[in-house]
């Protein structure tokens, strides 16, 4: 190759180069404080529902479900589409077809694909939740028959009693936690991490996934994605920016406490949870 050919080819991928950084730079980390108030009316009218970063991950809509006591919500039956319940705050139950439970606040819930639920709240209370519903594909709906036991019957749990995980990423003092395992919802998990500052997530990349970042409680943390930074606090809403050097850090004296929610765009990119290694329970 001649001199001049050279000096082109180096010329071309350094300004690629330069427009990659450019354009990592300018990307911002879209963020949504949710709002917690209640509905101004009980009974029918007690609820009220809010979207939430609308547009942001393909095939997912959010949204934050408010309702005041004594009030209900009816999530109807639609075999097209999954539906995660994540409860932010409040009390009161979910019922789908013979099956009733009491909910509060962190607790996450999940009926088999198909199933209906109602979600009733007593006077006084005041329930948030986040719906989380995603809409299946043919090779979805083929997958989901492929793991009958985690179809069988509705999936509800308290955060604090799902299994621990650790993760290289993550210090040892961090505590980890699978919300709900893979192969529940095609494509999805959902997760907490937990820990005091100051600490650190270990910045990473995962191409194969648009994750999400719901502050908890007192969550007060720093996000970082390629040159962009968010102040992300409690009931606050994230969206890392796909395939972005991502992480988060927590400063003397504040908390780290968040739920990511994971979206895989095939199958194959679950391999990825493979990094999460369970924590051994004592007998």
């Amino acid at each position: 190759m001649d001199p001049t050919t050279s000096r082109r080819k180096f010329l071309a991928s350094a300004l690629v180069g330069v427009s990659a950084l450019a354009s990592n730079a300018a990307r911002k980390i879209p963020m949504q404080k949710l709002d917690l108030l209640p509905p101004r009316f009980a009974g029918k009218d007690a609820v009220r529902v809010r979207r939430v970063l609308p547009g942001e991950v393909k095939e997912v809509t959010i949204d934050l479900v408010s309702i005041l006591g004594p009030g209900w919500h009816t999530e109807p039956s639609n075999s097209d589409r999954e539906v995660v319940w994540l409860i932010l705050a409040g009390k009161g139950t979910l019922q789908t077809n013979d099956r009733t439970y009491g909910i509060e606040g962190e607790t996450i819930a999940r009926a088999p694909s198909g199933w209906p639920w109602q979600i009733e709240v007593p006077r006084g209370e005041v329930l948030h939740a986040l719906r989380v519903r995603r809409q299946l594909t043919e090779d979805d709906k083929a997958e989901l028959k492929r793991y009958p036991g985690n179809n069988a019957g509705p999936y509800v749990k308290k955060f604090g009693d799902c299994p621990a995980y650790r993760e290289a990423i993550k210090s040892p003092k961090t505590v980890s936690r699978t919300l709900l395992p893979e192969n529940y919802v095609p494509r999805m998990a959902v997760g907490t991490v937990e820990t005091t500052g100051p600490d650190t997530v270990g910045l990473h990349r995962h191409p194969m996934l648009e994750q999400l970042f719901l502050g908890l409680k007192d969550n007060d943390i720093t996000v970082i994605a390629d040159q962009a930074r968010a102040n992300l606090k409690a009931f606050s809403i994230l969206h890392i920016p796909l395939g972005s050097n991502h992480g988060a850090e927590v400063a003397t004296g504040k908390k780290l406490y968040y739920v990511w929610m994971d979206f895989f765009i095939s199958k194959g990119g679950q391999e990825w949870l493979k990094m999460h290694k369970p924590v051994e329970q004592n007998p």
